[in-house]
């Protein structure tokens, strides 16, 4: 095993050399569709392996930088840790340059370099200026402060520079959860002869050993694993971070698609329902109206959703507030999963945020006043407040510990912990095979008990 697994989305407006800087780097051509080489552009998401000298095992995934193309950018996109954002120096900053740059905001890239590529096309004053415009564009954002290196695929001036900041930028990067259960976005799939379906994505947490047993959701297929290829070299198993494809046992062609996600068995149900966070970006054109329809991006998934929003009726550019999403489609997601949404007939993003919880029901006004609260706790990250505001909001149900922590997107471990810690306190009772429950509500039932009882009895005495 490697040290660390880290995917790099290499962003930009078209025709600005995302792709020529893949090959230059690799030596592996990303544009391998006849329709991407007879237009000379990205269609698809393109992955490359980067050798590595530190210890790091690196993929470099090429995003389509045409505005026709931005579910497959978008798709691209969600699962990277860290980009190189692609600004042509004859050019300057365009708009795609802008929204990849929202679109790996909104999906939480951790960090990133700018190559001001085309350098050998223009001049050195030109050159200069077009470095002032990225570093004023990309302020406020993970790029800030970060080099801006000029490269040429032609004469490769620059090239080193670019090795050695993928080298330095990725060796600061935490190592994904390998303890959490296993998940995977699907974002290729393929059919083998004599092998069968083979799904292609990154792994989001966890390890995966052949003959491990697998859920596809949402269709809830059972499957297991009959080997394992990374970059195509086959492997007994596999780590978070990695890209990978899976040859799955059982499983038809038919059955599967890109956007499914791969997951343990147990980990997840699909819903129709989520509880979000939801922000308007500041260049969005309109207000999101409350149940206004739109498009939503959650991993590799795509789906038209319904937007709930549970604190006013309308959030203006720039702003930020709770929302029930309820979708078309079900998704199987867990809480602090990034999304992106777009228009129903326009290919721009308008806003996106993070999963709060996945609710057992639609969200009523009537019932605002528990379940806000408890959202913004879930909003906090705050664990212990978390736990606190779910037993306020569900106080009559024995809950377990494996359900709070998938509520919570939190380990189990974690979670168990924590109520240990508030059973020894006093705040909550464990009920052994059942669960816990408040301990407050336990006593208000204890109260009440008496009363309920002579109710009863005085309306059907024996």
């Amino acid at each position: 095993m490697m040290n660390k697994y880290v995917t790099i989305g290499i962003a930009g407006h078209v025709d600005h050399g995302k792709t020529s800087l893949v090959r230059t780097l690799t030596g592996i051509e990303t544009d391998r569709l006849e329709e991407e080489k007879r237009r000379g552009l990205s269609i698809e998401s393109g992955v490359a392996p980067f050798l590595s000298t530190g210890g790091l095992s690196i993929a470099l995934v090429d995003v389509p930088g045409h505005t026709d193309f931005l579910k497959n950018t978008i798709r691209g996109l969600s699962c990277v840790d860290m980009a190189i954002l692609v600004v042509a120096a004859d050019d300057g900053v365009m708009p795609q340059t802008r929204e990849h740059l929202e679109i790996l905001d909104l999906f939480g890239a951790k960090t990133g370099f700018v190559a001001l590529s085309k350098a050998d096309m223009v001049d050195m004053e030109t050159l200069e200026l077009a470095e002032l415009e990225i570093k004023e564009v990309v302020r406020g954002t993970v790029f800030q402060g970060k080099p801006v290196i000029p490269f040429s695929a032609l004469d490769q001036r620059g090239l080193e520079d670019i090795r050695s900041a993928i080298e330095a930028e990725a060796a600061h990067l935490e190592s994904k959860s390998l303890e959490e259960p296993f998940r995977l976005w699907i974002d290729q799939v393929s059919g083998v002869a004599g092998f069968g379906t083979v799904v292609t994505g990154t792994i989001l947490s966890g390890t995966l050993s052949q003959d491990d047993s697998l859920v596809l959701l949402p269709t809830e297929t059972e499957t297991r694993v009959r080997s394992l290829e990374t970059h195509h070299k086959l492997t007994e198993k596999v780590y978070a971070g990695q890209r990978v494809g899976i040859n799955l046992h059982k499983v038809q062609l038919d059955q599967v698609s890109r956007g499914m996600l791969l997951a343990a068995p147990g980990l997840l149900d699909p819903s129709f329902l989520l509880n979000v966070d939801l922000k308007v970006l500041e260049t969005a054109r309109a207000p999101i109206r409350n149940r206004q329809r739109v498009k939503l991006y959650l991993g590799t998934s795509v789906t038209n959703t319904l937007v709930v929003l549970m604190e006013k009726e309308s959030l203006q550019p720039g702003e930020q507030g709770l929302a029930q999403f309820r979708l078309m489609k079900a998704v199987a997601a867990l809480p602090r999963d990034p999304f992106v949404i777009c228009p129903l007939n326009l290919n721009t993003v308008i806003g996106g945020g993070n999963v709060l919880e996945i609710p057992r029901e639609k969200f009523r006004v009537v019932k605002a006043q528990k379940t806000l609260p408890y959202l913004s706790a879930l909003k906090s990250s705050d664990l212990p407040k978390c736990v606190q505001q779910f037993f306020d909001a569900h106080a009559d149900q024995l809950l377990l510990p494996e359900e709070l922590a998938r509520t919570f997107g939190f380990s189990v471990a974690k979670t168990m912990a924590l109520l240990k810690e508030k059973q020894g306190a006093g705040e909550v009772l464990f009920f052994r095979d059942k669960g816990f429950f408040s301990k407050k509500r336990y006593d208000q039932l204890k109260e009440e008990l008496p009363g309920l009882l002579q109710d009863i009895l005085s309306r059907d005495p024996m």
